[in-house]
């Protein structure tokens, strides 16, 4: 990585935020001619309340109360200049719009600037490297889904190594390749079987992890069932709490089990399992 950078606030309004956050990737395509600053608060959060946002960690005004309350961020987020000047968010969108918005709400303090870690024309491997690290953990670290969706752009639209993938990460090989999977297999079976777009639901993305257990997609096939189906399933909530999915097999393996699950759903259908 470049060892050109250095501790310094900057002034937000000088700062563009990272419109290649997986998480705001879906608003970003709605506004073809450029996303507003209102616009890119809602995708990052600010019009969620907690409960809309739980799965993606700290929600956005609970960090903004903490914010307001500190006087400020612990930990600056990371800019990078390009040789035009522009000086481009590539960790960090979330404080940003709050400092924006305290400033414009006029609360008490300085708004005016953020400390940040400033690089010098990273390479696109370098965002990379630092975008993804920076959302494995933390306060507002990605939620699967959206965890799922930047490894596979990475590794099928930017061909960055498997292997490089697996060291950022810090995990194991296994746990990359099922993330992916499950982010291919929601989008081809899930994202097909709704009817309106805004059914598609993130929060169940860990089912499509459950289902990358070769015993789960074998117990499916072997009860003459497709993947449509599986989506079906998780779409109509009878899969719930999603961890059921590794229930499946017992599930399907028994008649009278099966036919509960189909009718009412797994919890009912594992209750009759294990009365027997």
């Amino acid at each position: 990585m470049s060892n050109t950078r250095e501790h310094k606030s900057i002034e937000v309004e000088k700062l563009t935020l990272d419109t290649e956050n997986p998480r705001i990737q879906k608003i970003v395509e709605m506004y073809a001619g450029g996303i507003t600053p209102e616009a890119l608060g809602l995708a990052l959060g600010s019009g969620l309340d907690d409960v809309d946002s739980r799965e993606a960690g700290t929600t956005f005004y609970t960090l903004k109360a903490a914010i307001k309350t500190n006087g400020g961020i612990i930990q600056p987020i990371h800019v990078n200049e390009t040789p035009n000047g522009a000086l481009t968010v590539i960790e960090g969108n979330t404080r940003v719009r709050i400092y924006q918005e305290l400033k414009q709400e006029g609360v008490e303090g300085d708004w005016s600037k953020i400390p940040a870690i400033l690089y010098s024309d990273l390479s696109q491997e370098e965002i990379d490297s630092i975008r993804l690290q920076s959302h494995q953990v933390g306060p507002r670290a990605w939620d699967p889904y959206h965890k799922a969706k930047y490894l596979f752009k990475l590794n099928s639209q930017q061909d960055m190594p498997f292997s490089r993938l697996v060291d950022l990460c810090g995990g194991r090989k296994s746990d990359v390749t099922h993330y992916i999977n499950a982010y291919n297999d929601m989008e081809e079976y899930y994202r097909n079987i709704l009817d309106d777009e805004t059914d598609f639901d993130t929060t169940r993305f860990s089912a499509f992890i459950e289902l990358q257990k070769s015993n789960v997609k074998e117990s499916i096939l072997r009860a003459q069932f497709s993947f449509e189906d599986f989506a079906e399933w998780v779409a109509e909530r009878k899969i719930d709490p999603l961890n059921t999915v590794r229930k499946l097999p017992r599930i399907l393996a028994n008649k009278e089990a099966k036919k509960i699950f189909l009718d009412k759903g797994a919890k009912p259908a594992i209750h009759y399992l294990d009365e027997q």
